[in-house]
């Protein structure tokens, strides 16, 4: 396995706001790096496993009928269209099942199947593991802290897009 070094951007001209999103978007793409091949040891897309994750925490919920397409979008904050392609996927791989939702003909309701039941459950055997490789960074004493910080700008985040585009403040 090859090492790449990654150096940081230069942060000249750039106040503090800039640098965090800076780095807010840094994380994610190093996140996605990490985390591919991770997910591609179980055939899986980092998106397909989302998805998964998601039915299977609707099963967990009480939601044995699964979930409308509308919802699974909701949840994974995108639109139906975006999760079409990726359920198309999942379904010719024999990992989830749709059917017409009940009192609505137009609405699809998604499922695990059996077989997409039992790959959640291999993944999730080591995912705790692999998690904590991907925060291995930081100590007991800052994932706490970096844990307050990410709620809290994952609310103002979800407020602003609760209000519109048209509305910084």
């Amino acid at each position: 396995m090859n090492a790449v070094a990654i150096a940081p951007p230069p942060r000249k001209h750039r106040g503090p706001p800039e640098t965090a999103y800076g780095g807010i978007l840094r994380l994610f793409g190093l996140i996605q790096r990490v985390m591919r091949p991770y997910f591609l040891q179980f055939g899986l897309s980092q998106s397909q496993w989302a998805i998964l994750r998601i039915l299977s925490r609707a099963e967990e919920e009480g939601r044995a009928d699964g979930l409308r397409l509308v919802e699974l979008g909701q949840r994974l904050l995108v639109q139906p269209p975006s999760v079409t392609t990726l359920v198309r996927r999942l379904e010719k791989t024999g990992l989830v099942c749709h059917a017409a939702a009940p009192n609505d003909r137009r609405g699809i309701q998604l499922r695990l199947t059996p077989q997409g039941r039992e790959l959640v459950q291999r993944v999730l055997l080591v995912h705790r593991d692999q998690i904590r490789h991907v925060v291995g960074g930081l100590d007991d004493r800052e994932l706490p802290l970096f844990c307050d910080l990410l709620e809290r700008l994952n609310t103002h985040l979800a407020t602003a897009a609760a209000r519109g585009p048209d509305t910084p403040n």
